[in-house]
């Protein structure tokens, strides 16, 4: 009996990321470089401030298909499927496969770092550095169709290849308006990879264990923060951000057709004059910024300024709000004495190290 993987997914974890978090999962894995190889795949969130939320994680041997799939199961045990749930992964085809087929349901988003680095290979010119991350970042059809002309008129086949080798969604225009996370890299995935970098060579025990404290003490970190803001109110650095974003706004017209509707104008961030238009009673604007973050977008912050009597804070989503980041770190992760105290389990056959492959090169001849 040998082993083979392990999946991990401590309790406040879970019940931290489905109480206090979006529904947001960026899924990656790195490989492992100490006495035994394989690979750390990883499930990470993030919570109100936008910091790393740590969800589940698992050691196997190599990306496979049915690894993968095995992951992926597993994590549906433990988070099931939260509404407007988001997975996000690199151009990895073996998860591909096992998001599609564990979480049909979900919304799975393609890493854009990646698509854009695979993207320039091919088609590399002025034409695509000008407009594919920009129709990514749009979250209206009408600016990402306009891109994306502009792509085509220039490389008519690179549509093509955008669509038979980059399916998933990778543009803002594309994503749900329910998880109120508008990422369009797996960043969260590659912190966590960052972050547990000097950990890879440890023996799979100590792996372990180092892992389950290191989340315990962030968890203790963030509690702390927690209990010295104030119940009720938005997190402070969402409102700070806002109010810096009110502060610069370039309006150009106001014009109101009723107490919660008006059609904004104003000079946008690409210097260009657009008037949109703002629903105020059900947190709406027609350039779906603000359905997307759940945060109000420049358009919703010039006509919630021009109205005494509301603030800014009133639109915000509550994703954002003291009470949830408060529930994220909530749970408390059980202390673990040292390894010769720990429970020992009879399970009638002993547990081998997995086999390792023979390193590249040749083999050693022997000599009787």
């Amino acid at each position: 009996m040998r082993f083979k993987r392990i999946f991990v997914a401590l309790k406040p974890c879970i019940d931290g990321f489905l109480a206090g978090c979006r529904p947001y999962v960026g899924v990656d894995s790195t490989s492992l470089n100490g006495k035994y190889t394989g690979q750390l795949a990883s499930a990470t969130s993030v919570d109100g401030h936008n910091w790393l939320f740590y969800v589940a994680y698992a050691v196997f041997g190599s990306e496979t298909d049915e690894n993968w799939e095995w992951f992926m199961q597993q994590l549906h045990r433990a988070v099931g499927s939260p509404t407007g749930f988001v997975i996000s992964t690199d151009a990895c085809k073996g998860l591909e496969k096992a998001v599609g087929k564990v979480f049909p349901e979900a919304e799975h988003r393609e890493c854009m770092r990646h698509l854009y680095a695979n993207f320039m290979k091919r088609y590399n010119g002025p034409i695509s550095t000008q407009h594919l991350y920009p129709a990514a970042r749009s979250y209206t059809e009408d600016r990402f169709r306009w891109h994306m002309q502009q792509i085509y008129q220039a490389s008519p086949d690179a549509i093509d290849y955008l669509q038979r080798h980059h399916s998933r969604i990778w543009y803002r225009c594309g994503f749900s308006e329910l998880s109120k996370c508008d990422y369009l890299t797996n960043n969260v995935a590659e912190s966590f990879n960052k972050q547990i970098k000097g950990l890879k060579g440890l023996l799979l025990h100590e792996l372990v264990d180092s892992l389950r404290e290191m989340i315990m003490e962030k968890m203790y970190l963030r509690r702390k923060i927690g209990r010295i803001l104030e119940n009720g109110k938005i997190l402070p650095s969402v409102e700070k951000e806002l109010n810096n974003e009110s502060n610069n706004l370039r309006v150009v017209k106001v014009a109101r057709s009723d107490d919660d509707f008006a059609e904004i104008t104003l000079v946008d961030a690409d210097n260009v004059t657009r008037r949109q238009t703002i629903d105020l009673q059900n947190h709406k604007c027609s350039c779906r910024k603000w359905q997307v973050t759940g945060k109000p977008c420049s358009h919703a912050l010039a006509w919630i300024c021009s109205n005494r009597g509301i603030t800014i804070l009133d639109f915000v989503h509550e994703y954002y709000s003291v009470s949830r980041f408060k529930v994220a770190y909530a749970g408390r992760a059980k202390l673990m004495p040292d390894k010769d105290q720990w429970e020992v389990v009879d399970l009638g056959f002993k547990v081998f190290p997995p086999k390792q492959k023979r390193a590249a090169g040749e083999a050693k001849s022997s000599k009787d």
